[in-house]
């Protein structure tokens, strides 16, 4: 099976934690090469009742090539490392799992909706960007910061060619 590059998009508020969670992943998955700036989500405020206001959010690439099928388990991971960093039940940082290859950006998630496979375990997988005429393209259901790192994507895109 093809391998893909393992990436993360992190969403906190508190940095601290943040960091404290990136270096949890770069000991087990290997270090952070390249991120795109943070971010606030104008657009949505899902995350706040839980994590509270001024969410910042991030994507970031790490080092490491992973069989696509490894997604479940790195989801599952990094739940667990999300209840290690709440405070009274609530993350302090969430974290989604994505995968890249030549074609596709992958994320997994625990929300369930139409444009979602379910993977097992209470694991969802969703296509977030297809790659197609020199660019990834956004899907309908595609969320605005994926459309909005378009660029950062096509850039790990051309990183993922030349170690595959």
């Amino acid at each position: 099976m093809k391998k893909a590059l393992l990436l993360f998009a992190l969403m906190w508020k508190d940095y601290e934690k943040l960091k404290e969670v990136e270096n949890v992943l770069k000991s087990i998955y290997g270090k952070k090469i390249n991120e795109t700036d943070e971010f606030s989500l104008q657009y949505s405020n899902y995350y706040e009742k839980e994590m509270g206001e001024g969410l910042k959010k991030k994507f970031i690439l790490i080092d490491n090539l992973i069989e696509k099928d490894r997604l479940l388990d790195v989801k599952l991971t990094s739940m667990e490392i999300e209840k290690r960093f709440s405070i009274n039940g609530n993350r302090t940082v969430n974290i989604d799992p994505i995968y890249l290859d030549d074609y596709q950006v992958i994320v997994a998630s625990k929300k369930d909706k139409g444009s979602r496979v379910y993977l097992g375990k209470g694991v969802f997988a969703e296509l977030e960007l297809l790659y197609h005429h020199g660019s990834f393209q956004p899907l309908i259901w595609t969320y605005l910061d994926y459309k909005d790192n378009i660029p950062f994507f096509n850039e790990v895109r051309k990183y993922y060619l030349q170690r595959v």
